[in-house]
């Protein structure tokens, strides 16, 4: 794969194969594109969170556990997964929009907010 605004393709051979150009893979959880833009990896680590946040839902969502002790579980079990490997994200405003949109969604659910 190619990383460029601009796609181009490659001949690399290796042992006399040639490779084959992919527009996109998953390495270790994290979804690289030819464009070099994250929307794809972001979207599904949103998901994955949605997806924590709903195994977790019945804990979070007690009454009788304090607010402190709440942030703590959303940073440690829902935070986690969601920015797993955020250090290498280019985030532009609809990226930007989308995490911000998960974390209010979050927080109204956990506070039974409607």
């Amino acid at each position: 794969m190619v990383c460029s605004k601009d796609p181009e393709n490659t001949n690399i051979k290796m042992d006399d194969d040639a490779l084959k150009q992919v527009p996109k893979f998953k390495y270790l959880s994290t979804i690289f594109t030819e464009d070099g833009k994250n929307k794809e990896d972001i979207i599904q680590r949103i998901k994955e969170a949605k997806v924590m946040f709903n195994n977790k839902k019945q804990l979070l969502c007690l009454n009788n556990l304090s607010l402190e002790m709440k942030k703590k579980l959303i940073k440690s079990c829902i935070w986690s997964v969601a920015v797993c490997g955020s250090e290498t994200w280019t985030i532009g405003k609809n990226e930007e929009r989308v995490i911000i949109a998960f974390e209010t969604c979050c927080w109204r659910r956990m506070l039974k907010i409607k």
